[in-house]
């Protein structure tokens, strides 16, 4: 079952081999990407028979837990690691539609960071996790800062001071952690003699400070508007709809697997948990307003993107049943959705000449179909019925309801948060059917303007898929239940096969 590393390795090698064959071809780069990134899936899909009968943990180095590094794959993360490639992919196919000139660095970074997320959710050791995370910081950083606009390298630097500081902090905690223990393996933490209460709640805060950053929780959020503005709508996609998906399931792992109540942290657990509730309330506010205060539309979503990422956090932290399922049809629905938005939003300002929604009048008029697909994924992130957002909003409240106490500012933050959405939502739409001022004038040949099979393909799917999981939300429902019986009981699962070594 080592073998299973090559999930790992496959985007790895891409990144090490495109300098080299980029020498020769300006396209090696983007096709040695996409086959590795297709290699992944099709492994995958042929892995996961048998992960879901049996889980296993790849020992890295012949060194076992807890003092060794290893991977843990199940269906949960195997699950992820599939719609993390399915998503680099479609990203990266659509970028062909932008027919920008690319070198051979774009798709290295690219690669490196798709490795990087991938390393978050298959890590089962802190370490590993903090090393996945910095390569992953790093590669964000520049990809935005090679951004078109002036403003790419400004919003970039701005990520990146941010990110290192608070990885810097990360660190700081793993050593409290290490200090106090003498292990980092997630599933040793989840079960060892409670800490002091005070180091306890230290150290889980310092270690989660980078995962706060990366899903746009507030206070630190503030490098959204930059770094969004400089990107291109294929790196404002992949940071909110690839990167997203790993870094919100590390903070699942740890606050519901690796800080439950009978482990290290012990005490600190509630409290830890209260931080989280109460920060993803408010990034669901303060990021769905400034997503309706915003012009421009990469940037509004990027908003939409911190408000959909607070819910999240909403969630995890009720740590219920129902409240991690929601999250967890929530993830895969916000990245569908999200990146089908970026998908349209690129294509709309290519056509129109403008990334300000309010100077996109009338282009659903021109192009009806790219209306309908932003149609379908405004609906999904409102969590309209029969799209796929909806069953996981719905799950999120109900289990807030219940829940009680201090949950109950989290629903209420959600449904302001829906109305709030679904307004700016609803005025882009308009702006994007009403009939332009000079429409009467436009030249003929402008409605022959056409979307590009590297568009049309990738938003099509995106679009049917979250359809058929808002008809037909079982399709998923024994993954759903898998993946919250692994992150909610430890004991009898995450924690069993990796300190028993698992499958090997």
């Amino acid at each position: 079952m080592n073998q299973a590393i090559l999930l790992l390795l496959f985007p790895a090698a891409a990144a090490l081999i495109t300098p080299a064959g980029s020498a020769l071809s300006e396209r090696f780069g983007r096709g040695l990407a996409l086959l590795s990134y297709i290699a992944g899936i099709v492994y995958g899909v042929v892995l996961y028979p048998q992960i879901a009968a049996s889980p296993a943990s790849v020992i890295v180095g012949n060194w076992k837990p807890p003092y060794g590094i290893n991977l843990f794959v199940s269906p949960l993360s195997l699950g992820l690691v599939l719609l993390i490639y399915c998503v680099a992919i479609v990203i990266l196919v659509s970028d062909f539609a932008s027919n920008r000139k690319r070198r051979a660095q774009f798709y290295l970074l690219y690669s490196l960071l798709t490795m990087a997320s991938v390393g978050l959710v298959l890590t089962a050791d802190l370490f590993n996790m903090f090393v996945f995370l910095e390569i992953a910081g790093i590669s964000t950083f520049a990809l935005v800062a090679v951004g078109r606009e002036g403003s790419g390298p400004a919003g970039s630097l701005r990520y990146l001071v941010l990110a290192q500081l608070t990885t810097l902090l990360m660190l700081a905690g793993i050593g409290l952690v290490y200090s106090a223990t003498g292990v980092l393996n997630i599933a040793s933490l989840s079960r060892f003699a409670a800490l002091n209460p005070a180091v306890a709640f230290l150290a889980g805060l310092l270690i989660l400070l980078p995962f706060f950053l990366e899903m746009k929780q507030f206070p630190f959020n503030g490098w959204i508007g930059g770094a969004y503005r400089g990107a291109s709508p294929a790196i404002g996609a992949t940071m909110s709809g690839l990167v997203t998906v790993s870094v919100a399931m590390v903070l699942a792992r740890l606050l519901l697997t690796m800080m439950n109540t009978g482990s290290a942290f012990g005490d600190a657990t509630t409290k830890i948990r209260t931080v989280v509730l109460v920060l993803g309330a408010a990034t669901v506010l303060i990021g769905e307003t400034a997503a309706f205060r915003e012009k421009e539309i990469k940037r509004v979503l990027g908003y939409s993107s911190a408000g959909q990422m607070g819910m999240i956090a909403i969630g995890i932290a009720i740590a219920s049943q129902s409240a991690v399922r929601g999250i967890l049809f929530l993830l895969v629905s916000h990245t569908i959705a999200k990146v089908l938005l970026f998908l349209v939003a690129g294509t709309s300002a290519r056509l129109s000449g403008s990334d300000r929604w309010d100077e996109m009048r009338g282009i659903a008029r021109r192009f009806p179909l790219l209306g309908m697909l932003f149609a379908v994924g405004a609906m999904t992130l409102m969590g309209i019925p029969l799209f796929s957002g909806f069953w996981g909003k719905l799950d999120l409240i109900r289990a807030a309801i219940a829940s009680g106490g201090l949950a109950v500012v989290g629903v209420v933050a959600v449904l302001i948060a829906t109305v709030v959405e679904g307004v700016y939502f609803m005025k882009i739409a308009h702006a994007f059917f009403e009939a332009p001022a000079a429409a009467k004038s436009a030249p003929p040949e402008s409605t022959k303007q056409h979307y590009g099979v590297a568009f049309l393909a990738p938003a099509l799917v995106l679009a049917a898929a979250t359809v058929i999981l808002g008809v037909l939300p079982g399709l998923i429902d024994p993954w759903l239940s898998s993946a919250t019986a692994e992150l909610l009981h430890p004991a009898s699962g995450y924690a069993a096969h990796i300190v028993t070594g698992g499958l090997q």
